[in-house]
């Protein structure tokens, strides 16, 4: 194996073992945002629209806000594997689980090597002008809109996109979409065709 394979590996040993606590938790939210079953979608886009709103109506400071998140990250973090234990200390953790554990941390690892490639890229390597402007240009549209549309909208938008990504993937929404798409394209340059014809 190569150096990076096997520090792949590593990293990938390491991240199961730091979320040993955490996994049926994994797990069963894995499913949810996969769209194990069909009603989960919109048991997804319901919760994220209820904490949406509730931000909006608590119409917190982004200090406050990010106290509370800490808050109650670090307290989850405590208390969960404590009860998670309690909870599903007697369930049985067959090998369907198991892979499906190896397969989160697999791809959280790999967006992690992602994240690591892109930082690199971005901020270590020197750059053309023509980078620098075309980056530039991008990262002003995005003020733009964000200084033209509410912010929390924006976020709830994103959020709601980067939740439901494993689940439209997985059911393969995209898929379905782009082919639809090209058979209607495909349709009318055919009709477009008989109508020069």
């Amino acid at each position: 194996m190569a150096a990076s394979q096997v520090d792949q590996k590593r990293a990938l040993n390491k991240l199961k073992h730091d979320l040993e606590p955490f996994r049926t938790a994994i797990v069963g939210a894995y499913g949810v945002i996969t769209w194990e079953k069909q009603y989960y979608a919109g048991v997804v886009f319901g919760a994220i629209s209820v904490l949406y709103l509730v931000l909006w109506y608590l119409d917190l400071s982004l200090i406050t806000l990010l106290s509370l998140l800490g808050l109650i990250s670090i307290l989850l973090n405590y208390v969960f594997p404590t009860v998670s234990r309690l909870l599903f200390g007697g369930v049985n953790w067959d090998g369907d689980q198991e892979a499906k554990f190896e397969d989160v941390c697999g791809q959280v690892c790999a967006v992690k090597g992602s994240l690591v490639v892109w930082y690199e890229y971005l901020f270590k390597e020197r750059k053309s002008t023509v980078f620098v402007i075309v980056i530039s240009l991008g990262l002003l549209a995005i003020a733009w809109i964000g200084a033209i549309i509410n912010n929390l909208l924006l976020m709830y938008l994103a959020t709601l996109l980067i939740v439901m990504w494993p689940g439209l993937q997985n059911k393969d929404v995209f898929k379905a979409v782009t082919q639809t798409a090209s058979k209607i394209i495909n349709e009318k340059i055919q009709c477009g065709k008989r109508k020069l014809q």
